[in-house]
């Protein structure tokens, strides 16, 4: 048979000429000498494997054209012509002349044509053996054939086409369906790869197609096969090249294919587990492994972790884990985390799972030893954190298999809150532990040669197996242990992790999770036990018919009911009905007591963070008295005492917490000896250490009090005395030490005193705190008062001067003093002792601040004004004027000048008016000078009164002070004439001028300042001359704006005219003989017809002149007259 074989080749190569040239080529000799054949060039038959793929390449696309006409069912019959590798083919339906081959005969010849091409590679690599581009190419082309015939052969009806759909989905190897002929194929082609890994063993690549090839083909579908070639490339190939199998092994076992992105992104699954694989031959080598790339192309495999209930397994799940462990084992740790998540999510390994995690959360390697590296570090990015929650999860829902597996859980994770030694408690997982049952670790485990005693002796020196910070998962942790046992069972044990949590909890959300989960607990224990009772009343209703039923069938048993009586079994079923319904009442009651606590631990939580907190103590004894247990309130005080310190206490002062205490045992217990124990153990034997005297100070005082309330007044008063004096308790510490200098004893001291003690011990605790310094005014006003009140006058100012010795001036303290000495002194002996009281006066006022004196100097000036001369109260006021803040000083200068005139005369204050214009500032000062000026009117001085308002001018900005220059107008308006008021207004101009620079505020300017009528030149001359009797026509008058505050107006020109009026004015009220009379204003106009309109050429020869007094010009007096 082989030879018709080899017969019915050459007979197909024969008939190619193409192929013939190349079976010739093959004969020839190559090199120089011509000694080595062209049969031993790889080149050549690759070329001629080349040119028999395009002859099959043409005849198989023609193939599948004929076959798609023929199934269209045409009539006519077409002639196919075509050509390859040197041979014309004239292919139809029906035999003719020039008809070379028919559809079927065509399909024959591309038969033929590949059994030629097997041929030609078999005769290739049978001479070359060692070439692997040869025995690629020929596997290639082999293990293609069995693609191409499951392909045309997936081409019939619809329904086959279905069932091909169906073996493509089940991984079913499809050619099984069409012949079973195609199974020597398939053996020829192992054949062939067996031969190939004789000489090709170091070949990755065709390790690989070969495991593809088997998983893909064969018949049995049998994967201990795939597994050994597997294992035979691992051992045939160097390390550096595992990582390529294991690639392709794990595709294999899992069904996931890797990432297409170079990073590998994790592929998601349940409850946010991930798998990361990663294209390491599409990184390294820019192609993917051949089985994940015919896996993709047949839409096998997935990009995602899929469960159980989905993931079509190609492995059985023990070989599965086995190939799993020993590459999580041998090759890459990490994927210890990976084998976790699939023993959770496909393999239902929740014991596995759970040790795996366990193991790295310990970072042990899979040899049970700890790895010096440091914490675990995630591939998938996942933190230590996830998979504290992820091994919490595991174990609390499925407690039985973490217990099988070998893992305490509750060890663990009592160890790990409260940072003790997880090892103690046997949690942890040993490699090669029996309680596991992995038989890979095992072994594994003998294999790198680690005895037992070198694993008892590491454990020994790794006493922290568990490194982590709980940061916020204390309460998931105890709310999982809590869970962990429901699950189990222990309902009983379950609570108490409960109790034991809200017990050891600090953050008060993770007592939010610990509580409502211990809440919802406790419920759902009453929904069962109500459902329970629910199912046991239907049960007994059921009974009772069925009784019922028994009973009318007949009266058999009527004797045995008789003599025991119905009673005895109703009996039994009320005391069944009663023990559920009592369990339901506890459980009920239960609820109802945790919710009720919640105040009280939700504050214990807060001690726990921070047990200084002083009012989270008080706090948490209110709430115990608010539920009616004030033993317990008190019990919590005094363990607050134990447990705050002084140094670190925050929210109120540590003796808050004896001032309650004392007042529960005193109010709420009624227990006076419990509150008097206390403040003797606080105050006297010092029991607990105050930071601050005035918490000590605090106590002693409610001590005092205390026995003031019992009516114990010497107990009190030998307390108070007790308590100032420092000889108590420890002396050397800082609070006893400060106690003698506290305000709070000494002030108690004072008072019980005063009452309850004599003249003499009052006054020796007063003399004490001066002489010590710790005496404040106010006890220095005590002391003195209480003197005064006891007729000790003198003793009284001989405390008011101790307490000037230690309070002076400019103590806020001496002010209180002064005026309280002055005044008792001047009550006692008024004007008896004048000398004295002048000496106290003057002594106050030397050192005296200005900013106090003012009060002294007027109490000064009262004294000498009822007691002793008018002359030493004037120079007293005049002092103050001096003496005073500026700010006071223009009421210290019209006190002064009020004096003066009440006793000395009008006339005496011109000096002092002057002496307060030169001291005071510019707006006083011109209110100073309006006074001087209203004055001198009063005594019918208008010059002089004129000319202190020309001198205050100077002061009064117009724009700022309108009420001077109101006053003014209204003087020149009553007193003045024309040429008085021109004046005014020409100095008004100037003051304007000068104080036109000058920038204020807008509110500056307006605040306070009343808005003056505009007054025109025209109604001012008309008032002139009303007042002096002489009528004026107001038609012959120009219009004149007003000079006050309003511009000129636009029809004045020029003021020229202005000033020629008023020159024609003066002559005529200057002339001799017209004194007193009437001036005629139309005679004034003829006058001004004849006079020439230039007004520079005015006459001003018969105006009178009168020498202005020196004293206007003050400073700026010329030093000669002419």
């Amino acid at each position: 048979s082989n030879m018709r074989a080899i017969k019915s080749c050459l007979s197909t190569i024969v008939s190619y000429p193409e192929l013939i040239q190349r079976e010739e080529s093959l004969n020839t000799s190559q090199g120089g000498d011509g000694s080595v054949s062209a049969c031993y060039d790889v080149m050549s038959w690759i070329a001629y494997f080349e040119s028999i793929d395009d002859a099959l390449d043409i005849l198989k696309e023609a193939h599948e054209n004929i076959h798609q006409s023929t199934s269209k069912k045409d009539h006519v019959a077409r002639t196919t012509t075509l050509e390859a590798a040197g041979r014309t083919f004239r292919i139809s339906p029906t035999l003719a002349p020039g008809i070379t081959h028919t559809p079927a005969q065509f399909t024959k010849e591309i038969k033929q044509l590949i059994q030629a091409r097997i041929m030609v590679g078999e005769r290739s690599v049978s001479l070359l053996p060692g070439s692997y581009k040869l025995w690629k190419n020929h596997l290639t082309f082999r293990t293609g054939l069995m693609d191409r015939s499951s392909g045309s052969n997936n081409t019939g009806s619809a329904s086959n086409k279905e069932l091909y759909k169906i073996c493509s989905h089940n991984r079913i190897p499809s050619y099984l369906l069409s012949a079973s002929s195609r199974f020597k194929h398939y053996h020829a082609t192992i054949s062939a790869f067996e031969r190939s890994l004789v000489r090709l063993h170091k070949m990755p690549r065709l390790w690989l197609m070969f495991a593809t090839f088997v998983i893909l083909y064969d018949p049995e579908r049998n994967p201990t096969t795939v597994r050994r070639i597997y294992d035979r490339a691992l051992v045939a190939l160097p390390a550096s090249q595992h990582e390529r199998i294991w690639e392709e092994c794990l595709c294999w076992v899992t069904g996931i294919l890797p990432s297409n992105n170079s990073t590998g992104s994790g592929s998601g699954g349940e409850e946010g587990l991930s798998v990361t694989r990663k294209g390491i031959h599409k990184v390294k080598y820019g192609f993917e492994s051949p089985l994940v790339a015919e896996w993709r192309k047949r839409g096998w495999g997935c990009g995602q972790l899929q469960s159980e209930n989905e993931y079509i397994p190609t492995v059985p799940t023990e070989t599965a884990l086995r190939i799993l462990r020993r590459y999580a084992q041998c090759f890459d740790t990490t994927f210890r985390e990976d084998l976790a998540t699939l023993c959770i999510t496909r393999y239902g390994r929740f014991g596995e799972a759970a040790s795996l995690l366990l193991q790295l959360l310990n970072n042990e390697q899979p040899d049970g030893n700890s790895s010096g590296g440091g914490a675990f570090l995630s591939p998938n990015g996942t933190t230590r954190h996830e998979l504290w929650l992820r091994f919490a999860d595991v174990c609390t829902a499925h407690p039985t298999e973490a217990k099988v597996a070998g893992v305490n859980f509750d060890g663990i994770i009592r160890a790990v809150l409260k940072g003790q030694d997880a090892r103690s408690g046997g949690s942890s997982i040993a490699a090669g532990g029996n309680d596991l049952g992995f038989e890979v670790f095992d072994n594994t485990s003998k294999a790198f040669g680690a005895s037992e005693d070198e694993k008892e002796t590491k454990e020994t020196n790794n006493p922290q197996a568990l490194n982590h910070r709980l940061g916020e998962m204390e309460g998931t942790l105890w709310t999982r242990l809590a869970e962990y046992h429901v699950r189990a069972g222990d309902f009983e044990l379950a609570r108490s992790v409960y109790e034991e949590a809200l017990d050891a909890i600090t953050r008060v959300r993770d007592f939010s999770l610990v509580f409502d989960a211990y809440v919802r607990f406790e419920e759902g224990v009453i929904e069962a036990l109500m459902e329970l009772m629910e199912d046991d009343e239907e049960e007994g209703n059921e009974d009772e018919m069925k009784d019922d039923k028994a009973d009318s069938m007949g009266d058999e048993n009527d004797d045995l009911d008789i003599l025991l009586g119905d009673h005895v079994q109703n009996a039994v079923a009320a005391d069944e009905n009663l023990g559920v319904s009592a369990d339901v009442e506890l459980a009920i009651s239960r609820a109802e007591h945790l919710t009720s606590r919640r105040p009280l631990l939700l504050n214990r939580v807060l001690l726990r963070q921070n047990p200084h907190n002083v009012g989270e103590w008080i706090k948490r004894s209110d709430l115990y008295i608010d539920l009616g247990e004030v033993d317990l309130g008190a019990a919590a005080l005094e363990e607050s005492l134990k447990a705050v310190s002084s140094r670190k206490a925050v929210n109120r002062s540590p003796s808050t917490l004896v001032l309650t205490l004392v007042d529960i045992y005193e109010n709420k217990q009624k227990n006076v000896g419990a509150a008097r124990n206390l403040l003797e153990r606080i105050c006297s034997k010092n029991e607990y250490e105050f930071q601050e005297s005035e918490d000590l100070a605090q106590c002693h005082a409610a001590w005092v009090e205390l026995e003031i309330r019992q009516e114990n007044w010497d107990m009190a008063l030998e307390l108070a005395r007790r308590a100032v004096s420092g000889n108590i308790g420890r002396k050397g510490t800082k609070a006893v030490r400060g106690l003698s200098r506290s305000l709070r004893l000494w002030n108690l001291l004072f008072d019980m005193e005063e009452s309850l003690g004599t003249i003499q011990t009052t006054k020796d605790a007063y003399d004490r705190a001066l002489e010590w310094k710790v005496a404040t005014p106010s006890h220095v006003l005590n002391y003195a008062s209480f003197l005064k009140e006891k007729k000790y006058f003198e003793e009284s100012f001989a405390a008011y001067e101790r307490g000037l010795g230690l309070f002076q001036f400019p103590h806020a303290g001496a002010t209180l003093l002064w005026k309280n000495y002055l005044t008792d002194f001047l009550e006692r002996y008024e004007g008896s002792k004048t000398p004295r009281a002048r000496e106290l006066f003057d002594r106050c006022l030397a050192d005296c601040p200005s900013e106090n004196a003012s009060e002294f100097y007027l109490l000064y000036g009262d004294y000498e004004e009822n007691h002793g001369l008018t002359k030493r109260a004037l120079g007293v006021y005049e002092r103050m004027c001096s003496a005073v803040p500026a700010a006071e000083k223009y009421t210290a200068y019209r006190l002064y000048i009020a004096k003066a005139i009440q006793y000395l005369g009008v006339t005496s204050a011109r000096p002092i008016y002057e002496a307060a214009i030169s001291a005071l500032g510019d707006g006083p000062a011109s209110r100073i000078c309006l006074e001087y000026a209203k004055m001198e009117t009063g005594l019918r001085e208008t010059d002089r009164a004129r000319t202190v308002l020309v001198y205050g001018a100077q002061l009064a900005d117009p724009r700022r002070d309108p009420d001077y220059w109101k006053a003014w107008h209204e003087f020149e308006v009553s007193h003045g004439n024309e040429e008085t008021f021109r004046e005014m207004l020409r100095v008004k101009r100037s003051v304007q001028a000068a104080f036109s620079t000058v920038n204020y505020n807008s509110a500056e300017m307006g605040a306070g300042a009343p808005k003056v009528e505009t007054l025109t030149e025209e109604s001012a001359l008309e008032m002139i001359a009303k007042s002096e009797g002489v009528d004026v026509d107001s038609k012959k008058q120009p219009l004149i704006g007003g000079f006050v505050q309003g511009k000129r107006k636009a029809e004045v020109a020029d003021l020229g005219e202005v000033e020629r009026r008023a020159a024609k004015l003066r002559q005529l009220t200057a002339a001799p003989g017209n004194g007193g009379d009437e001036i005629d204003i139309d005679d004034i106009d003829d006058d001004e017809d004849a006079e020439p309109s230039n007004s520079s050429t005015l006459n001003t020869k018969s105006i009178s002149e009168k020498a202005i007094p020196a004293a206007i010009y003050g400073s700026l007096a010329p030093s000669t007259e002419k």
